[in-house]
This record gives structure tokens, C-alpha cells and sequence, in this order.
């Protein structure tokens, strides 16, 4: 009998601290950690002539990376959580995700009328997230974006903020309770806001903030969409074409 309540007492521990799901999640977790590790580490290996404490040893070299024709390469990874009131009845659906980013720098740098001294920037990204908490899997997909680099020769902090549009294919779909996601290609229009700082000329770790929104516009019957809120961290490699 101690060995039955022993059982009951644990079952119910790990039903209240969430065990039980994170059991269930423990390959996507370690896949997760694997692509961070295995990404993290190839980033980290490439040169980024910051050796002898030269990466901002002239005014403005440091913002060469952002001329015209150069190209990046970044690696963001993070959370996204669904907002449950948007729309109303929204179901839970929380995500991991990774992004990989090939980006143009599209002019050298100017002062448009409206906006200050920048740099645009159209960028191919790469997504794949692992789902941890509601319905469905994964996610896999392709997004394309335009950037604005917001440059000052005296930051070592460079603002940048994104907005693109893309597809992704979800398993989510197959679950019928849900309302949210009807088909398994979904679009994803999303709006970003984020820094890099600057580590020298070729590379930089950055930060992110996303809205991310998925639905099927309408295509299928099932479509009150996921929207959703998140923090990315990452870096970037900057090269010359």
C-alpha cells in the first residue's frame, strides 16, 4: 500500500510542476541544444578582427560591415509565446525557434528624410521551431525580410528594425480541437525590433524582440491564427561578396 500512495504522490508532483509534459519534450529539448550548441560553435570559430584591441581603433570603421554589396550572415535563437487574448479564445501555443539569416546590404549609408543616418538591408531567413507547449510539433519555413540599420559613428550600438512575411509547413493542423490552424502551410507575417553590438568589423552579438503571426488567410475553414510575442539572442557574421 506505501508503494502505491508513494506512486500516487509522484504522479501527482509531476502532473503540478509540469514534469510530465517535460518528459515528453525531452528530444526536443535536446535537439534544440544540439543546433544552438552545433551553430553557436561554428559562428564563434569565424575570424572577427577584434585581436589587439583594434576593432574601433578609427572613427566610423566599425560601420564598414554596413556598405553597400557586404553581406551577413546571422544566427538568432529564442522563445515565442502566444498571446491568448488575441484573438479571443486563443489556445496556448508556445514555441522554440531558430533562425539562420543571409543578408545584402542594399545602399551605402544615408539620412533619409524621415528617418536617421542608416543602411537598408534585405535578408533570407531560414526558420525552424520545436513546439513546447499546446499543439502540434514543429514549424518549418522560409521567411523574407528588409531591415533598417540605424548607424552612428560614436554607438557601438546599431538599432535595427524588420518587418517580412514568409510560409511555414506545422504538423499543428492535424490536431481537430483546435481553431487556430487549419492547414499545414501556414504564412507568417512578422515585425522585429533589435541592436547588434559590434564586436569588431566582421562580427557582432545581437538581441531581438518579434511579433509573429501565423494563420492560412483564410484558405481553410479553421483559421483564428496564433499570435504571438518573443526575445531572440544571436550573432553575426559580416563578410564581403
Amino acid at each position: 500500500m506505501g508503494r502505491i500512495h508513494d506512486r500516487d504522490f509522484m504522479a501527482s508532483f509531476h502532473k503540478t510542476m509540469g514534469l510530465s509534459r517535460f518528459r515528453g519534450d525531452q528530444m526536443t529539448l535536446l535537439k534544440v541544444l544540439f543546433y544552438v550548441t552545433w551553430v553557436s560553435v561554428t559562428l564563434a570559430a569565424l575570424p572577427c578582427n577584434v585581436q589587439g584591441g583594434e576593432a574601433h581603433s578609427a572613427e566610423g570603421e566599425a560601420k564598414e560591415r554596413f556598405v553597400k554589396d557586404r553581406l551577413s550572415l546571422q544566427f538568432m535563437s529564442g522563445v515565442l509565446f502566444s498571446l491568448r487574448n488575441l484573438p479571443s479564445d486563443s489556445p496556448e501555443f508556445n514555441y522554440v525557434q531558430m533562425n539562420l539569416r543571409l543578408g545584402w546590404m542594399l545602399n551605402d549609408p544615408t539620412k533619409p528624410r524621415f528617418l536617421p543616418r542608416g543602411s537598408l538591408e534585405t535578408l533570407f531567413e531560414i526558420s525552424n521551431s520545436f513546439v513546447y507547449e499546446g499543439f502540434g510539433d514543429y514549424l518549418g519555413g522560409f521567411t523574407v525580410l528588409l531591415r533598417y540599420n540605424v548607424l552612428r559613428n560614436d554607438w557601438d550600438f546599431v538599432p535595427y528594425f524588420q518587418v517580412g512575411a514568409g510560409i511555414v509547413y506545422t504538423d499543428a493542423y492535424k490536431d481537430r480541437e483546435q481553431q487556430a490552424i487549419g492547414q499545414a502551410v501556414e504564412f507568417t507575417p512578422q515585425g522585429s525590433v533589435g541592436f547588434h553590438y559590434l564586436l569588431g568589423r566582421d562580427c557582432s552579438i545581437d538581441a531581438e524582440a518579434m511579433f509573429h503571426h501565423i494563420s492560412n488567410a483564410g484558405l481553410e475553414e479553421r483559421n483564428r491564427s496564433i499570435n504571438s510575442i518573443g526575445g531572440f539572442l544571436g550573432f553575426t557574421y559580416y563578410f564581403d561578396r
